[in-house]
C-alpha cells in the first residue's frame, strides 16, 4: 500500500479528508478489510481480460513524445484532422468510421470512481505499429 503524504494545514478539505480516511482505516476490522479484497481481484482479473494484446502497443504520450509535443496536443491534431473524435457522453477518444477497423489503434481501459462512489470504466486508444506509422505520416506531411 502506498504511503499517505500529510497534506498541509491550508487546504482544510483535504486535510479533513486525510485524516477522516485514516480513521477509517485504523478502525476497520481484519474482516472487513478482507471485504474488499475479491472486489480489487475482480477488477484486477477484469482489466487483465480487457486489456489483453494491447501490450504492444504505444500510448499517446510516448508517441507525441517522439514528436517534442505532449498527448493533449496529439490528441487535437487527430481530432482537427478527423482521424479522432471525442465522444459525448463518455468524454472518451475514439477513431472515426473511417479509420476504425483498419488496426491503427486497440483499446485500453482502467477503472476509477467518480464522485458519487460508482466504480467506472474509462477506455483509451493505444496504437499499434500501424497506426503509429500512420499518424506518423499525417504529421510529416
Amino acid at each position: 500500500m502506498q504511503k499517505l503524504h500529510k497534506p498541509q494545514r491550508k487546504d482544510t478539505r483535504t486535510y479533513v479528508y486525510y485524516y477522516l480516511f485514516l480513521f477509517i482505516i485504523k478502525t476497520m476490522t481484519k474482516e472487513e478489510k478482507l471485504m474488499l479484497q475479491p472486489s480489487s481481484d475482480y477488477i484486477r482479473a477484469l482489466l487483465e481480460k480487457r486489456n489483453a494484446g494491447t501490450e504492444g502497443c504505444m500510448i499517446s504520450s510516448e508517441l507525441a513524445r517522439e514528436f517534442g509535443i505532449n498527448a493533449r496536443d496529439l490528441h487535437h491534431f487527430l481530432i482537427d484532422v478527423g482521424f479522432l473524435y471525442r465522444e459525448r457522453s463518455t468524454h472518451e477518444l475514439m477513431l472515426c468510421k473511417d479509420f476504425a477497423g483498419k488496426g491503427y489503434a486497440m483499446t485500453r481501459s482502467f477503472f476509477r470512481y467518480n464522485r458519487k462512489g460508482d466504480l467506472v470504466e474509462k477506455r483509451f486508444p493505444v496504437w499499434t505499429e500501424k497506426g503509429q506509422r500512420f499518424i506518423k505520416k499525417m504529421i510529416m506531411k
